[in-house]
């Protein structure tokens, strides 16, 4: 706000959750956490709004609390640690109702998260910083063996399998600003998909194989994108905005939640362009993951309870929660046989103060 004027202008003004704010020394740029890059992580924003936002941090923790040195040059900041493990549920395939007790698949005292089955239901491929950065990993479901996708420093994060089982594409801020990038299963013939300074996220192959729906803000704020999943130029679908991490391919069409003015919404756009189609209210919508048969959609309620509900409408019911109060569920994904969901099981693991030189 100008304090003469008493004129209100937006910093930021799309779907993520930017939080904490701190101006610079030189009142050029306003520092906040945001979770707009996949982790939680300090980014700027310049004032003249002339550029872009820029990611400073690209740590796997929660990054927080950023304060700048009196002349700028350096930035301290808070990195809250999480354990995230990667648990099952098995369910019925017919109602998505929990028939056991949940167990394990991936535990460590890091981050394993954001789980996806391969189209033959005999690997897990997940982001986790085991090794230090946040990497895209896959667990052998058959022998229980581990191994790393990816290497390097930027985060790697939300990988999803083409049909084949071939490809993984993933959103990575390893060039900068987070971007669409895909691997083959084997580690080999890594490639950026998407270039610019926006934030490109969520990626997800259609059921063909031949096209990647993803999430963009490069219009000014997020919508529905996509691209030939050999790279090429993007498309845009929506201009209704979208919000969640999760958008789902449905046939050929896109299911989204579009918040609507704050009425969140269920919508389905044909990829090959027109006007979204509402569908039914569903509990959550921000993690959607369709039953293998369509007939179900399986979320995550306020990050404590799962919940199904009908496609096709009906009521939602609930599924699943832990006793743990400081257990968080998120992520939730069908397997492709019907019979489990895997989820993230979150909790906090503590945290450190770290400094970063050369800010400005």
């Amino acid at each position: 706000m100008d304090p003469t004027t008493r004129e209100i202008r937006s910093i930021t003004d799309d779907v993520p959750n930017d939080i904490r704010p701190v101006w610079s020394p030189s009142g050029k740029f306003v520092y906040f956490t945001s979770d707009r890059g996949g982790g939680t992580n300090i980014w700027r924003a310049p004032m003249d709004r002339e550029g872009p936002l820029q990611q400073v941090t690209t740590g796997a923790g929660q990054d927080v609390n950023a304060a700048l040195s009196p002349d700028g040059t350096r930035l301290a900041f808070s990195t809250l640690r999480q354990n995230a493990d990667l648990w099952r549920l098995p369910v019925s395939p017919e109602t998505g109702l929990a028939t056991g007790a949940p167990e394990p698949v991936i535990t460590t005292t890091r981050e394993d998260s954001r789980g996806a089955f391969s189209p033959d239901g005999s690997a897990i491929a997940f982001n986790s910083d085991r090794a230090g950065n946040m990497n895209i990993w896959l667990h052998s479901l058959k022998d229980g063996s581990d191994r790393a996708v990816t290497s390097g420093p930027g985060g790697d994060y939300q990988p999803q399998w083409s049909p084949d089982g071939k490809e993984i594409a993933f959103f990575s801020s390893r060039s900068g600003a987070p971007k669409i990038w895909k691997v083959a299963a084997s580690g080999k013939r890594l490639t950026q998909l998407t270039t610019g300074g926006w934030i490109d996220a969520g990626p997800f192959y259609s059921p063909d194989g031949t096209r990647i729906a993803f999430q963009s803000d490069r219009s000014g704020r997020a919508e529905v994108w996509v691209i030939p999943a050999g790279g090429g130029e993007a498309r845009q679908l929506t201009r209704t905005g979208v919000s969640g991490h999760f958008i789902r391919w449905h046939g050929d069409s896109i299911v989204y939640r579009c918040p609507c003015g704050g009425n969140q919404q269920i919508l389905s756009v044909p990829a090959a362009g027109g006007d979204p189609v509402r569908l039914a209210d569903i509990k959550g919508g921000a993690h959607m993951s369709f039953s293998p048969d369509f007939s179900r959609i399986m979320d995550v309620l306020s990050h404590r309870t799962l919940w199904v509900s009908p496609m096709q409408g009906g009521a939602p019911v609930k599924v699943f929660e832990f006793a743990e109060p400081n257990a968080r569920i998120d992520y939730p994904v069908w397997s492709p046989d019907g019979k489990y969901v895997l989820f993230d099981r979150q909790s906090p693991a503590g945290g450190d103060v770290w400094m970063l030189k050369d800010v400005e």
